[in-house]
């Protein structure tokens, strides 16, 4: 038991907010250049 909770109820309330902020931070890392990449496919196009 994890702070007087059972071990499934101490994982939903504390596993899925992590997780989600996990997969939050990591979307922010794989997409931090997007906006790079989409302002250098524009200046391909008008050439």
């Amino acid at each position: 038991m994890t702070l007087g909770l059972p071990t499934a109820t101490a994982l939903m309330v504390f596993g899925i907010p992590l997780f989600w902020v996990l997969y939050t931070l990591g979307f922010m890392w794989v997409s931090r250049h997007w906006k790079d990449e989409q302002q250098e496919k524009g200046r391909n196009d008008h050439e």
